[in-house]
């Protein structure tokens, strides 16, 4: 690529019959040398930040959802409550929920409150009635000829009065307008349809359960609208509680069908009385034990990311290509060529060798101030470079896979079912010192150190900010300037091969035409 200005008036060889362009653009490419080292040299720096920020983004993705949550109690204090039968309860145990059995029977279940009209709204003069005529058509709807209205009570908390909503009826109304604005003005605590096939409206509370602010009384107007044309009678309108016994505490009621009871969320579905349903509240292994599952297979997958690269094999021979270079390669041979450019450039790397140590060290050591049988992940059948039976005996070792982990799948959940407070404390601990710290937390705290010894050196994997101060940004910049004065030097060096030989060229204009005119001259007296 040429970064280089080119003068307008060149003279490219009319007088000397030299090709003044190709001389131009071979002495550039000698000169350009040292430019194109520049650039193959940033080249080498940005591949080398993009391969450590890669690896950043890895550790910062098993930092955020995989290693924090392990050094957090309610991972561990994770519940899951069976029910014998699901059809008729069921329940969701809190993180705080206490292990054990509930018998539950349940007697009635929690209903909304309705009223209903006690016949059709039809007559033998209105056998087709239409819910969106207007109320004053008197052969689709009531044939209402004045306005009326009815009025809705709410009450406090107390059962004292709160409100009285007056519904306004008018003719050129439709009953399903007037049915949407009882919903409207009781503020969504009432709903109100009317039901086709059987000619018939419903008022209901739109909330289950027997209690003053889910209690409503219908008072009718001077015109009976109530119940002379919706044919409903006004009375009280509430709803009703589910009423259900556990493990021999009868009569509890509850406003709803769902409720939560001891940190355990109960979701009552069908009366079950005489008989009872048990709701068993245990540690939900297999949720802790998948949790740890996962973070092995990423922490395999971040060190052998790391390991590959640390091993990577570095062909020195093949350096960044450049733009001319380019030009002659195909798509294909200049992406296999870039392939071996970019191999090896943190082989043996010192930052991601102290990294992998640092790694290994929290996860693999003993945590102090535990109970001996659970104070390493060995305990819980998690192995450094080889693998337990599931008689904790070793059946697959060596030590040549870089610190990858291996599972026992069978003792991981013996020991999370066994002792899920002695597996907490191995990952939660805290302490002064590093070898007091739970795995988990002194982990969490390894992923920091690295992560930031990271972004120190090639810079975040994702920043919105303008200035990136880490060591590899801040040597790609200083290239960058080095370059930028490289170009122009070169341009003006350019500029002066083009000047030089532009004169040249004008020089030997002169004398061919100082030439032609001797010549003239000869040929014009030597004739005499």
């Amino acid at each position: 690529m040429s970064f280089y200005f080119n003068p307008v008036n060149r003279m490219t060889g009319l007088a000397s019959g030299l090709d003044t362009k190709s001389i131009v653009e071979d002495l550039m490419k000698a000169a350009r040398m040292p430019l194109d080292r520049m650039l193959q040299n940033q080249q080498l720096l940005k591949w080398q930040q993009e391969d450590y920020r890669a690896i950043n983004i890895t550790l910062n993705d098993l930092k955020a959802n995989y290693a924090f949550p392990l050094e957090l109690q309610s991972t561990f204090l994770v519940k899951r409550a069976v029910s014998s039968d699901e059809s008729a309860v069921t329940a969701t145990a809190g993180a705080n929920a206490s292990t054990g059995t509930y018998q539950v029977t349940v007697v009635a279940l929690a209903q909304v409150g309705s009223l209903v009209s006690s016949d059709k709204l039809t007559s033998s003069t209105n056998t087709g009635f239409d819910p969106d005529a207007k109320m004053s058509d008197s052969d689709k709807s009531f044939g209402l000829t004045d306005p009326t209205s009815f009025t809705i009570t709410t009450y406090k908390s107390d059962g004292s009065p709160d409100q009285n909503i007056v519904i306004n009826v008018s003719p050129d109304q439709t009953l399903n307008q007037l049915l949407a604005d009882i919903y409207t003005k009781t503020s969504g605590r009432l709903t109100a349809f009317y039901e086709a096939s059987t000619q018939k409206v419903v008022i209901s509370t739109t909330k289950t359960g027997y209690y003053n602010e889910n209690k409503f009384t219908f008072s009718d107007g001077a015109d009976n609208f109530l119940s002379d044309k919706l044919k409903i009678t006004p009375q009280d309108l509430y709803g009703q509680d589910a009423e259900l016994s556990i493990n021999g505490l009868t009569d509890i009621r509850q406003h709803e069908n769902t409720f939560i009871l001891n940190n355990v969320t109960f979701n009552l579905k069908k009366t079950t009385s005489p008989s009872s349903v048990l709701i068993s509240v245990q540690t939900d292994t297999d949720t802790i034990v998948q949790k740890i599952k996962d973070f092995v297979e990423q922490y395999n997958a971040a060190l052998d990311q790391i390991n590959k690269k640390l091993s990577e094999p570095r062909y020195r021979d093949y350096l960044p290509l450049t733009e001319d270079q380019k030009k002659e390669l195909s798509e294909d041979e200049i992406k296999k060529w870039e392939e071996k450019a970019r191999s090896g450039l943190l082989q043996n790397d010192p930052l991601l060798q102290d990294i992998v140590y640092d790694l290994r060290t929290a996860i693999t050591g003993t945590v102090k101030d535990l109970n001996k049988n659970m104070d390493s992940l060995f305990d819980i059948g998690i192995t450094e470079g080889y693998m337990l039976d599931d008689s904790g005996k070793i059946i697959l070792g060596g030590y040549t896979e870089g610190g990858k982990l291996y599972i026992n799948e069978k003792l991981l959940r013996d020991a999370v079912s066994r002792d899920p407070e002695g597996v907490m404390k191995l990952f939660t601990q805290t302490g002064a010192t590093d070898d007091q710290k739970g795995i988990g937390v002194r982990f969490y705290e390894a992923l920091n150190r690295a992560i930031d010894r990271l972004t120190r050196e090639a810079g975040a994997p994702s920043s919105f900010s303008l200035v990136d101060n880490s060591f590899l940004s801040t040597s790609i910049r200083e290239m960058q300037d080095r370059i930028d004065r490289e170009n122009e030097r070169l341009a003006l060096l350019e500029s002066r091969y083009w000047e030089q030989f532009t004169l040249m060229e004008q020089y030997i204009a002169q004398m061919n035409s100082q030439s032609i005119w001797l010549a003239q001259q000869f040929n014009m007296y030597g004739g005499r």
